[in-house]
């Protein structure tokens, strides 16, 4: 019975899945992602504010209407993308690693963590990204689930879903945490004594349909944009061809480990990868004077020699499983540097939350992990407003030139405490960028560029850091200048037009598009319990079609809500619905059946 569910189920949700214009890999090269713990970024207004002691491991309150009512707060720093804890259920138990707060401790696939709020707050949530033209990105387990122990001391399976059985899990053994043993790192169970994360046995073909339906379930349900795949290491690369053939959107992965080649060899099946391999040379390069630009070019080259594409590869200098950056260095044009790098080399910059605050702490025990309102939320804070000038600056180049945000940077200069890079497809004006190490309380000093930056003597170049100009010498040099520590980024001065950075002139041409959202609610009744189906998918609402018109009818199970416009004025219909009156018979039995097996994991 379960074999046909799923069969029947697959083939009606492709039905629809062929009519999605998803946002793809390319889509996704131009945003910028903030990433949001959800527990610790936002509690929601009038809520009591308690302590957060982050080595407690404990529940601090944050929630998806936390977020929702601090969205101007992100887009303040003009990120146009959210990556978000994962929603599912989690095991609500205490344990000697402390609770679930983060999200990884899934116990049931099919049921929300209520920890975070209602089912009705996390749509509102969604659609409100929507309707500001950002994407969200959803984090998601596919390698564990977590469940109590019995008194005799042995796992109980019972009571996860829909991996109720042992069947469905490797044999225990401890996780060495080794990327020089994949066999072990993809068999054996991570976790402790205290919160064993049960290991799926991906390489079944039962778990991978089951795993595959979930998915697909969960971003038509939802009007997921994207996907963050927590412990892809730990899982074979294979896995995900099928995996990411159901889930039908762009996708990047936490691949955690030095080693590059393995790294690149999940983007093969993936997509993208966090660079990690990255992460270590750069945070070494920018925390000190003693840090090696000449190590962190080498990696990048390297990186681009293995990857299949690494403009759509994340980096970052921060998230939730290592250090702040902070707790590497206090120097504030440090930090100011390495968060520059970010918003202007190649691939797509994810910023963990409170990275803007210049917020520290350690990866043990997770004090790297506050909660956000401690800060107050500093819209005037030094790496705050640093960021949305970088991003406003990114997103320009972006949709000014085509081939910006494709184009492989190139080190053009590399000194003991600063480094170069030239950025800019063939026949586009170049970018550079200078970054240094010397901190704050160094000289003042100049970095000499005379080859290969593109310009010519006489052209009139602008640093949008320090929002002033700067010339090509007669020599055809460029002398940039490095002033208390901070970051140099230069563009041509004529060509920032529209871009809204320092008071240049020009018709805004850097502002977010609503995205159209199309969306159908359907609301049907199984055994006599009412249950909804909430499926969306986005797309910038220049793409929207135009010829689609809302289609409902009149006593069916089911009503089409209108897709969100965000307030633009267009000709477009208001109400956009990817169905046709015949496509909704077959709609209904697919949610039908998407309710009963739903149910029927139960």
């Amino acid at each position: 019975m379960f074999s046909l569910l799923l069969s029947v189920s697959f083939a009606l949700l492709s039905l629809f899945s062929s009519a999605v214009h998803a946002v793809d890999a390319d889509g996704w090269r131009h945003r910028s992602i903030y990433q949001i713990l959800t527990d610790r970024f936002a509690i929601r207004e009038g809520q009591e504010v308690k302590p957060c002691d982050p080595g407690m491991g404990i529940h601090c309150g944050g929630s998806w209407k936390g977020i929702t009512e601090k969205l101007d707060y992100i887009q303040g720093m003009d990120f146009d993308a959210i990556w978000i804890s994962p929603i599912v259920s989690q095991m609500p138990n205490w344990t000697g690693d402390g609770e679930a707060y983060p999200g990884y401790w899934q116990n049931n696939l099919y049921e929300i963590n209520p920890a975070y709020g209602s089912e009705e707050e996390l749509v509102e949530l969604i659609d409100e990204v929507h309707k500001r033209g950002m994407l969200l990105m959803l984090d998601i387990v596919v390698n564990h689930m977590v469940g109590p122990k019995q008194q005799d001391g042995e796992f109980d399976y019972s009571l996860m879903r829909p991996f109720n059985e042992k069947k469905y899990f490797h044999d225990y053994c401890p996780s060495g945490y080794s990327d020089n043993d994949l066999d072990n790192l993809q068999n054996c169970w991570l976790g402790s004594l205290q919160a064993p994360l049960a290991d799926l046995n991906t390489e079944s073909q039962e778990v991978r349909d089951m795993l595959g339906l979930w998915i697909k379930n969960q971003v038509w349900k939802y009007g997921i944009d994207g996907l963050r795949i927590d412990a892809a290491i730990n899982v074979p690369a294979e896995f995900f061809t099928s995996f990411m053939e159901s889930a039908g959107i762009f996708a990047t992965s936490e691949v955690y480990t030095q080693q590059e080649k393995i790294s690149c060899s999940y983007q093969e099946t993936i997509g993208s990868v966090l660079n990690y391999p990255l992460y270590w040379p750069l945070t070494r390069a920018f925390q000190s004077t003693e840090g090696n630009f000449g190590e962190l070019a080498g990696m990048v080259e390297q990186i681009a020699s293995e990857c299949t594409d690494p403009t759509v590869l994340g980096n970052f200098a921060e998230n939730h499983d290592v250090a702040r950056f902070r707790n590497h260095t206090a120097d504030m044009s440090r930090a100011e540097n390495i968060l520059a790098y970010l918003l202007t080399h190649d691939g797509i910059p994810v910023v963990l939350y409170g990275q803007e605050q210049h917020l520290g702490g350690d990866v043990e025990p997770y004090y790297n992990r506050q909660a956000l309102w401690e800060s107050e939320y500093d819209e005037n804070a030094n790496l705050y407003t640093l960021a949305s000038k970088l991003n406003r600056f990114r997103r320009h180049l972006g949709r000014s030139y085509e081939g910006h945000l494709k184009t492989l940077s190139t080190a053009i200069k590399t000194e003991t405490n600063a480094i170069a890079w030239a950025k800019g497809a063939d026949g586009d004006p170049k970018q550079i960028t200078v970054f240094s190490n010397k901190g704050s309380d160094a000289d003042d000093f100049q970095v000499e560029l005379c080859d290969n930056h593109g310009y010519s003597a006489g052209d009139e170049i602008y640093d949008v850091v320090a929002c002033k100009s700067v010339s090509v010498e007669s020599n055809g040099c460029i002398n940039a200048w490095v002033t208390d520590g901070h970051p140099v980024v230069l563009f041509k001065k004529s060509e920032l037009t529209g871009s809204t950075l320092c008071d240049i002139p020009g018709e805004d041409k850097v502002a977010l598009t609503s995205m159209a959202v199309i969306s159908t609610t359907w609301t049907s009744d199984v055994s006599g319990k009412p249950s909804v189906f909430h499926s969306a998918t986005t797309m910038p609402w220049a793409d929207a079609p135009s010829s689609i018109t809302a289609t409902s009818t009149p006593g069916a199970t089911g009503t089409s809500e209108p897709a969100s416009t965000g307030g633009v004025s267009s000709t477009r219909p208001e109400s956009i619905s990817l169905l046709s009156l015949a496509t909704i018979p077959a709609l209904i039995l697919s949610v039908s059946l998407a309710i009963s097996l739903e149910r029927f994991l139960r």
